[in-house]
């Protein structure tokens, strides 16, 4: 999940320090991560007037496309069951999702109507 959100960011335009601060993570593993997917040819360096900037190459984007049609279909799935009254299965989905839900809203990849819909009957406070 953490490459297909650093690809979401750098596809944003976010330079790797905002990515780090995006996901809570120390600079130096989004460095690693940035460099993985260098290694796969998904991303590569490039000099702008703004600094070192990372951009997806064409098959980064092709690679983030199929990741993000997978996780708002996961995200959809779980939207459907809730309404259909089947919370538990819809959480099952949404629990592997949780914690990239408020990265991909601020990346405004997802939706803040689905976003509320999915997190609306999660327990707050409450002993499991």
């Amino acid at each position: 999940m953490i490459s297909y959100l650093v690809l979401e960011a750098v596809e944003a335009g976010e330079a790797p320090e905002e990515i780090a601060e995006l996901l809570d993570l120390e600079p130096h593993d989004v460095y690693a991560v940035i460099r993985l997917l260098e290694e796969r040819g998904l991303v590569k360096r490039r000099t702008t007037l703004f600094g070192e900037r990372y951009v997806l190459t064409e098959a980064g984007r092709r690679q983030l496309e199929e990741w993000r049609r997978e996780v708002l279909g996961r995200a959809e799935e779980a939207a459907r069951l809730r309404r259909e009254g089947r919370g538990h299965e819809a959480q099952s989905l949404i629990d592997q999702l949780l914690p990239a839900l408020p990265v991909l809203v601020a990346l405004g990849v997802l939706s803040l109507a689905l976003w509320k819909l999915l997190t609306s009957h999660l327990p707050v406070g409450e002993d499991k």
